[in-house]
């Protein structure tokens, strides 16, 4: 008996990839928040609901933006505006949490006994006292001077952080460092990254579910996943985002490594730039093309542009500033000449909406981004509010200018850090 119990714990250690000097590739997966499987599902809302439910979101999540690129505030966008969720596994040995997968947020926290003040968690809270790899963090060291909002504690002058959200929802508790473990989907090996930095949450309170841990930030900020992975990954992700309401049962892709790269036939690369918070990804972008007609982002091109827009896998709809958005808009209506919108549900914000029993074919359009057309599929550039209203995807906003997940949908889409470099390459997601 003992023997067998050697054999199997053996066996279960050589599933385990121990990650820091070595690069790894390796494929997870998203859950959607509209998932039967996702802690935010339920079912008595309608395939409308939650499709003007993401277009509110979208609003909401890009006012966030706005203040944070402003540099007046230290809040994030609320998790409950996000779109996806991931599994991951903290401690030695690991303890399951699942969270919101954020490419807004940088920090990665989650609940941790003793809970002083926490939410109500169906799933069991991270125990550090039971991990042997947990360490706290001091308040002299270079990690802890690094959080925006931080303080110390008198006794053993442990960094203590604090992450508050716009709807005033908040997590705070000792900074620390653990091994975090993600499991490939395709192989069944578990790659563990030690030393990661996060929050050990033991006081966390507002709109969160009973059923998610915390949040997994995949910022570019220096304590995102994406960043402490580093060269392990060799600065690489991708993501394949499968069609957000015909297809909410089945899990996006997302790989991490070498697979990650995106190449082949069709591929469109753009480069990626620094800004202002360095939690976002921006890309430059130089306009849209509808049923032929190309409209110039800038009427006026400036002498130098670098990152004009975020592009985020947590806002569905594309916001667009309002004088480009009117000339797109002009555009698509423009573009069928023969159909009249209707007036669209007041409660979705969006502003072009058609009669789908009346839309025979919609425009081609592709965005131009510096070195790459994109061009857009119908469910990239619509959306289906209910079987009367079919609306423009796009939105007007007066502030942060975003490229939206709906406009991403069945593009394998690939970040390479190292070159700074955003590659897409259309893919049928569902397949992967």
């Amino acid at each position: 008996m003992k023997t067998n119990l050697i054999i199997q714990l053996i066996y279960i250690l050589s599933l385990v990839m121990l990650v820091r000097s070595k690069s790894v590739s390796f494929t997870t997966t998203l859950i959607h928040r509209d998932s039967p499987t996702s802690p935010f599902y339920d079912p008595s809302l309608t395939l409308s609901w939650r499709v003007v439910a993401a277009m509110n979101r979208s609003f909401d999540r890009a006012r966030v933006f706005s203040s944070m690129r402003s540099g007046v505030t230290n809040i994030f966008p609320n998790p409950q505006l996000a779109n996806y969720l991931m599994k991951i596994s903290i401690g030695t040995p690991p303890q399951d949490i699942i969270g919101v997968a954020d490419t807004g947020s940088d920090i990665i926290w989650t609940q941790c006994e003793p809970c002083s003040y926490c939410f109500n968690q169906t799933r069991p809270v991270y125990k550090p006292r039971v991990s042997s790899t947990y360490n706290t963090t001091t308040c002299g060291s270079t990690t802890c001077m690094s959080v925006p909002v931080r303080a110390c504690t008198t006794n053993d002058n442990t960094c203590l952080y604090v992450v508050q959200y716009g709807d005033f929802s908040y997590s705070s508790g000792e900074l620390a460092t653990e091994t975090v473990t993600l499991d490939s989907n395709v192989t069944g090996i578990s790659f563990a990254f030690t030393n990661v930095v996060f929050g050990c949450g033991h006081r966390n309170a507002g709109m969160f579910t009973e059923d998610q841990s915390g949040i997994i930030g995949l910022g570019g900020g220096p304590f995102s996943l994406i960043t402490q992975m580093g060269s392990s990954i060799n600065g690489k992700f991708s993501y394949c985002l499968v069609q957000m309401f015909s297809h909410v049962e089945r899990s996006s892709k997302m790989y991490f490594g070498d697979v990650a790269t995106v190449s082949g036939d069709g591929v469109v690369s753009t480069p990626l730039f620094s800004g202002n918070p360095d939690t976002f990804y921006y890309l430059n972008f130089e306009g849209m093309t509808v049923g032929g007609q190309r409209i110039d982002f800038y009427t006026t091109k400036p002498t130098l542009v670098e990152g004009n827009i975020i592009i985020d896998s947590g806002t569905s709809l594309t916001l667009l500033p309002e004088s480009f958005y009117n000339r797109v808009q002009s555009a698509v209506r423009r573009s069928m000449p023969d159909i009249l919108p209707v007036q669209s549900d007041p409660q979705n914000n969006l502003r072009l909406c058609y009669n789908p029993l009346e839309v025979k074919d919609l425009p081609v359009m592709v965005a131009h981004f510096n070195g790459a057309d994109l061009e857009l599929d119908p469910i990239n550039t619509f959306v289906q509010l209910s079987n009367d209203s079919i609306c423009l995807a796009f939105a007007p906003v007066d502030g942060v200018v975003i490229f939206g997940n709906l406009a991403q949908m069945n593009f394998l889409v690939g970040y390479d850090l190292y070159k700074k470099t955003v590659s897409f390459k259309r893919t049928d997601c569902v397949k992967l």
